[in-house]
């Protein structure tokens, strides 16, 4: 069989180890072509194999990578506890120009009418 012969779902499913449904759910998502001939639906290996390279998800970039077995050198802990300084300097900050917001302050009977 070339990989460009039709398929029918049922059967190229069974062959990628997917379901009917999850074949549908990807044409209707744009990823899987599927062709009509006579009453049936059918796709081709290729287009399987497309579909997959679409579904491709790519590993998030971090940007720091802890190393096992590496020693926490002075440097490292220098620059983790900077940032958490300046982190919670930040935080100090945003709070303290809050405004307060107590039900004391903010019940009716406080509020000025005009």
């Amino acid at each position: 069989m070339n990989d460009d012969d039709p398929l029918p779902l049922k059967d190229a499913a069974k062959r990628f180890g997917f379901t009917v449904s999850t074949l549908r759910a990807e044409h209707d998502r744009g990823r899987l072509t599927f062709y009509r001939i006579g009453k049936k639906l059918y796709t081709t290996v290729s287009d399987i194999r497309g579909m997959v390279e679409q579904c491709r998800v790519e590993p998030k970039d971090h940007a720091s990578t802890l190393i096992r077995g590496a020693g926490n050198t002075s440097s490292e802990m220098e620059r983790v506890s900077s940032a958490l300084a300046a982190a919670n300097d930040t935080v100090t900050r945003l709070k303290s120009a809050s405004r307060n917001t107590s039900l004391a302050n903010t019940s009716p009977s406080h509020r000025v009418r005009h």
